[in-house]
C-alpha cells in the first residue's frame, strides 16, 4: 500500500479534517475531549498528516515553532503536541519520512538554530528520535548538558510547576487524555530493546500519563545514518 504525506497549516485544516485527526486519537488515547482536542489544535501553528491510498487518514502530528534566548543565544524551538500513527505504519518508514521531511525546512527558514522539544508517554516516540537523530537528551550513550540546560529551559517555559526537573518528565492531570492499554505497552519482549528498556526506566510513571521530556537539533548535520535513509539522502 502506498502513502501520501505533508504538512498543512492549522488554520487551513477544516471540520472534516479535524473530525479525521480527533476519531484517529480517540482510537489510541483514553479521555480525549473535543475542546481539549480543539484547545490544543488551536495553539499550533501546523499538522502533518499521513493518508492511505484510499485516503484514510493513517497519522497526524501537530507543531508549533517559537522563538527564545538561552545563554545569550537566539534559538527556535519546534514543540511537538499531539501524535497519533496507526498501528498499520508503526513498522514502515511512511510516518517518520513524511515527518522529517515536512519539519527539516523549517530548520533552514530562519538563522537561528531549530531545536525539537518533544513529550514522550510512549516508547515508540522516544525510540524515533534516537533514531533519526545522533545527538538527543536523554541520550543512552553520554550525557549531553548543553541540550539538557536547554531542554530544562524549554520545559519551564511552556509547563511551569508541572514539569519535575529532577524526574525529567511533566506531570499533567490526570483528566488528560492517556494511552489505551495495549498501544504503548511495555512488555518483557519490548524491553530487550535499549532504547524501550531506557525510556521505562527514565519514565516510569507512562503507565499513568507522565511525559518524558526530550531534545535534539533538528539538522541535515545531527540525522543518523537510519535518518538520512528516511530522508532520502545518499
Amino acid at each position: 500500500m502506498s502513502y501520501q504525506g505533508g504538512m498543512q497549516p492549522v488554520a487551513a485544516l477544516d471540520a472534516a479534517v479535524r473530525g479525521e485527526m480527533r476519531a484517529l486519537m480517540e482510537r489510541h488515547f483514553e479521555g480525549v475531549r473535543q475542546d481539549d482536542f480543539e484547545a490544543d489544535l488551536a495553539e499550533k501553528d501546523h499538522a502533518v498528516l499521513l493518508r492511505a491510498e484510499c485516503g484514510r487518514l493513517v497519522a497526524f502530528s501537530t507543531l508549533r515553532v517559537w522563538r527564545t534566548v538561552v545563554a545569550g543565544e537566539p534559538r527556535r524551538v519546534l514543540f511537538s503536541g499531539d501524535t497519533i500513527v496507526d498501528p498499520e505504519v508503526w513498522r514502515s518508514p511512511h510516518a517518520l519520512r513524511a515527518w522529517l521531511r515536512s519539519v527539516l525546512p523549517l530548520a533552514a527558514a530562519a538563522p537561528e538554530p531549530l531545536d525539537w522539544f518533544l513529550l514522550s508517554s510512549g516508547h515508540r516516540t522516544y525510540r524515533a528520535m534516537l533514531t533519526m537523530f545522533a545527538e538527543c537528551h536523554p541520550d543512552p550513550g553520554m550525557a549531553r548538558p548543553a541540550l539538557r540546560a536547554r531542554l530544562e529551559q524549554y520545559a519551564r517555559e511552556r509547563y511551569g510547576a508541572a514539569y519535575d526537573a529532577a524526574a525529567g518528565v511533566v506531570r499533567l492531570p490526570r483528566s488528560v487524555h492517556r494511552l489505551r492499554p495495549g498501544v504503548g505497552d511495555v512488555t518483557e519482549a519490548r524491553l530487550k530493546d535499549p532504547a524501550v528498556a531506557l525510556f521505562a526506566s527514565l519514565n516510569p510513571g507512562h503507565v499513568d500519563g507522565d511525559e518524558l521530556c526530550c531534545l535534539t537539533v533538528l539538522s541535515e548535520g545531527n540525522l543518523t545514518r537510519a535518518g538520512r535513509r528516511l530522508l532520502g539522502a545518499p
